[in-house]
């Protein structure tokens, strides 16, 4: 924790204070209009003096602060520009279920609250400071962890009797997540589940926003099992601890496969203002890598072979890396980013020993499936710069809590070399670009457009090259709702590592199962129209919605075909539980599919579940 900045003398009154706030008034204050909200965001953003940021608040928030300002006898203060903060107060809605949800009271003995010191230390404007509400918003995006807190509000209050004229107290409210939990995150399609992760954990260890948990993780073909810790401010001194690993079984027998580890450690760059950083990181993955079409596997045609080997599309994989790198950061406003990083990875596939096809059938399995065996020491370095400018909004992705939008430009340029004395079996070359611009739009609208573009140079030949592009518009709020719609096209040329796009049930077309489609090209559009949510039992939000998804992959161009479904699904926001929604469609395929030549009609209805928005 920094040490405190001595108080700046307070110049002389103008005016007489504004009358403080109390929590009855904040209660009564009236709900803006979609276009009021739009004008307000506005005008906070330009620092108006018609700006008013409690107007601002959703009703969740509204609640909390009201909650927290009677329980320690505390009003706002209307007007803390140029003061000096005094006190800190920190108030973390007790308990995680409250007088809304009172049939669930006893689970609140399972609960840890964060400790008031712990959210004390993540507040960037600290006793003694000039008040920054540069620095109060940026703290209040920190505080909105998906991990431990589903909202987090600062405000300004009137400082207790005996404080120095022209002093404000700073109010951090937050409300966490359940803290000892079941969490999951899954994706169910045709009865089946292609993914879910269940984890028993402790999501605010000892009250100190840590998470430990015991992770549960299956695909379509294998099952993990194994700790997790995630350490965000490790022994307080804002350096970051993950750790994750364990075996890897087959789920139709329960043999053991393989084995899988991830460990990073370093310091992040803490704030805007933060200059430097710095990371390291190991990893392995011995496994049988898989390719599916929903719940079967891929499966592969020799071109040596005069008949159709349905070869299935699976290959062992022995992958491990290291790396490390720096951060230098600078900028006010307009942020820049200069890393230098090194990675030394290695990969070994091979083909599995129960291979069933022949000699022939084998080499071209292994030119066309198995992707470039080879260890490569890389030494990069990167450029980013990005304007630091966000604005909260509303009902788009988790209803009624706040959602932060970083706005204007994006782009980062990384140029790296693999050399046989860093390591590599090969010498080669590696660029890439990739950026974005999102803007504001129609007041309480956005839209974002993107794209990137990345190649390896090597015997004189630029060769991997991946392209993508992508847009994304969400409208204002409408009288139902909005409209959110995003397009997204990508490319492979001249590959050498055998990497394939994929498209299907869990990332695009929501109608057809996954894995449904792939090649070296992909486009996909998706569009859904979100209703506002509403409020139904135990202080839940739900939502509904109606989409329409198109899109298709081939290898070339020419051979894509545009498949369509359209849908109807709900989403369901627990505020207790996680500031992220849950998915329930149930997608219609317009298009008919063909196998082998052969027209099989439509596809039947779909129902699926997950967790967070489709897009």
């Amino acid at each position: 924790m920094p040490p405190p900045v001595a108080p700046a003398a307070p110049g002389p009154p103008t005016a007489a204070a504004p009358p403080g706030i109390t929590p009855e008034q904040l209660r009564a204050l009236r709900t803006l209009t979609a276009a009021e909200r739009a004008a307000m965001r506005e005008a906070c953003a330009a620092r108006l003096p018609t700006c008013d940021r409690l107007l601002l608040l959703g009703a969740l928030e509204r609640q909390a602060v009201v909650r927290a300002l009677v329980l320690r006898g505390l009003v706002l203060d209307p007007a803390p520009e140029g003061k000096t903060v005094g006190q800190l107060h920190v108030w973390t809605a007790p308990p995680i279920f409250g007088s809304d949800e009172r049939i669930f009271g006893w689970a609140n003995f399972f609960h840890i609250t964060s400790k008031d010191g712990v959210i004390a230390r993540e507040l960037l404007l600290r006793p003694g400071q000039r008040w920054d509400q540069d620095a109060i918003d940026e703290t209040q995006r920190k505080l909105r962890d998906p991990l431990f807190t589903t909202l987090a509000v600062l405000v300004p209050v009137r400082p207790g009797p005996g404080a120095p004229p022209g002093t404000v107290d700073l109010l951090a409210v937050t409300r966490d997540i359940f803290s000892l939990r079941m969490n999951s995150n899954y994706e169910l399609q045709d009865g089946r589940f292609t993914f879910l992760t269940l984890s028993l954990s402790e999501n605010n260890f000892l009250g100190r926003r840590k998470l430990l948990a015991l992770v549960f993780q299956m695909d379509q073909a294998t099952f993990t099992l194994g700790p997790l810790y995630i350490d965000k401010n490790l022994l307080g001194r804002r350096h970051e601890l993950r750790l994750r690993g364990g075996p890897i079984f087959r789920r139709d027998d329960l043999s053991l496969e393989g084995s899988e580890s991830a460990l990073s450690v370093g310091r992040p760059l803490w704030s805007l203002d933060s200059a430097w950083s710095w990371s390291l990181a190991a990893s392995h993955r011995y496994a049988v890598e898989r390719s599916f079409v929903g719940a079967d596997l891929r499966t592969y045609d020799a071109p040596s072979t005069p008949e159709d080997d349905r070869l299935p599309y699976e290959y062992q994989q022995r992958r491990w890396s290291v790396a490390g790198g720096v951060t230098r950061a600078f900028g006010d406003g307009v942020e820049h980013r200069l890393k230098l990083v090194y990675s030394l990875t290695s990969q070994r596939p091979e083909v599995l020993s129960s291979f069933p096809g022949g000699p022939e059938a084998r080499a071209d399995f292994e030119a066309a499936v198995l992707p470039r065996s080879e260890r490569a020491g890389v030494l990069s370095g990167a450029y980013e710069i990005f304007t630091a400018r966000y604005r909260e909004y509303q009902d788009i992705e988790r209803f009624d809590i706040a959602e932060d939008t970083r706005l204007g430009p994006r782009a980062e340029v990384t140029l790296g070399a693999g050399l046989r004395v860093l390591g590599s079996d090969a010498d080669f070359g590696v660029a890439a670009i990739e950026g974005g611009w999102t803007i504001p739009w129609a007041g309480d609208g956005q839209a974002t457009a993107g794209g990137g573009l990345s190649v390896r140079v090597q015997d004189g030949a630029a060769i991997d090259r991946i392209a993508s592009v992508s847009g994304r518009v969400v409208s204002p709020d409408l009288a139902v709702g909005r409209v959110v719609a995003e397009l997204r096209l990508s490319g492979i040329f001249r590959d050498e590592a055998n990497r394939y796009l994929v498209l299907g049930g869990d990332n695009g077309l929501r109608g057809y199962p996954v894995g449904f489609l792939f090649g070296d090209r992909r486009a996909v559009l998706q569009a859904e129209l979100r209703t506002r949510s509403v409020k139904l039992f135990l202080n839940s939000r739900w939502g509904a919605l109606a989409f329409y998804d198109a899109g298709g992959a081939a290898d070339r161009n020419r051979d894509l075909a545009l498949f369509q479904n359209v849908g109807i699904g709900l989403r369901a926001l627990g505020p207790q539980l996680s500031p992220e929604v849950f998915r329930f469609d149930l997608a219609f395929p317009l298009t008919p599919y063909t196998v082998r030549g052969v027209e099989h009609g439509l596809w039947p209805p779909r129902f699926m579940a997950g967790y967070r928005q489709a897009f």
